[in-house]
């Protein structure tokens, strides 16, 4: 099974118009309320996939109410820790490119980390536990790291985070982490040129990842599993959003990897998922990306 771990879930408020003009008023043209989150969108993702998936976290509050309803409809199995605090909401605009306002997030008690922890410790050998999102309040940075240490041997860990959270997390030996360009090459100091992937890659793997796969927008995805490093370019099309286009990714490597997949073909359908997302400015269905990666293969 897969298990993937939002510490920082969010209900996601998008608002589009055809352009903003700060400091006046703007109405929107549309408005929409959904999840939001790493692993969430990893969930639903991997459900479109047809893949089964455990959502795990922390929700609380009318929002975290409204939250565990949308992942009721869309048919996503989920144990997430009741907090004391409110799942926070952030704003999406979308207009002449697109704006993200993240809010922190509620205050995560000692009590409620240690009830997440439980949870990971009952995992059993070859299951799949995905960490990824921000750290939210009142918990240390090193988190990630701590819940990768507190999973039992045999299971297969990904992270998908970013500065030092990514960092500490590396020192735990993660099975897969998933950054994106920018990410891993401002936690190295270097440039994020996709041309330099298998460096980039490479030099993860020093500091402790035993395999990357390193998203790269607009230019696919690297993936180094072992000594094999792979490249997998993105299709051309209009992209409509980014958000969750990464979750996507990811979420069609790991639903590669439970078809039995070698890792070339897992990230096919990674770039797949990540662009049928990119194309469709929201998660994918499954026809979607059935569609991208046929189309992929005729190129």
């Amino acid at each position: 099974m897969i298990y993937t771990v939002t510490l920082n879930p969010a209900l996601d408020y998008i608002l589009s118009a055809d352009e903003i003009a700060y400091g006046r008023v703007n109405r929107a043209k549309e408005a929409a309320v959904t999840f939001g989150g790493k692993g969430i969108n990893q969930s639903v993702m991997l459900r479109n996939l047809g893949v089964e998936s455990v959502a795990l976290g922390f929700a609380g509050g009318y929002t975290g109410l409204k939250l565990r309803q949308l992942l009721g409809v869309e048919g996503v199995s989920h144990r997430l820790t009741e907090i004391s605090g409110e799942t926070r909401i952030n704003l999406k605009l979308r207009a002449q490119q697109e704006t993200e306002i993240n809010a922190a997030g509620p205050v995560i008690r000692p009590l409620e980390l240690m009830e997440l922890t439980e949870q990971i410790g009952e995992l059993c050998e070859g299951d799949v536990l995905s960490l990824g999102g921000s750290v939210p309040a009142g918990l240390e940075k090193a988190v990630l790291k701590e819940l990768i240490e507190s999973a039992p041997d045999g299971v297969f860990t990904v992270v998908d985070a970013d500065g030092e959270a990514l960092r500490l997390a590396l020192q735990a030996g993660p099975d897969l982490v998933k950054p994106n360009i920018h990410e891993a090459a401002a936690l190295l100091g270097t440039e994020a040129d996709p041309d330099r992937s298998e460096e980039i890659c490479r030099a993860l793997q020093k500091q402790g990842a035993k395999n990357v796969l390193l998203s790269m927008g607009s230019r696919g995805a690297a993936l180094l599993w072992g000594e094999d490093h792979f490249v997998m370019n993105a299709p051309s099309g209009s992209v409509k959003g980014t958000t969750g286009a990464g979750d996507s990714l990811l979420a069609g490597f790991l639903a590669g990897l439970s078809q039995k997949r070698d890792p070339a073909g897992a990230l096919h359908l990674a770039v797949a998922a990540g662009s049928a997302t990119a194309f469709s400015g929201q998660l994918a269905q499954g026809k979607t990306v059935q569609i991208i990666e046929n189309l992929m293969r005729m190129r």
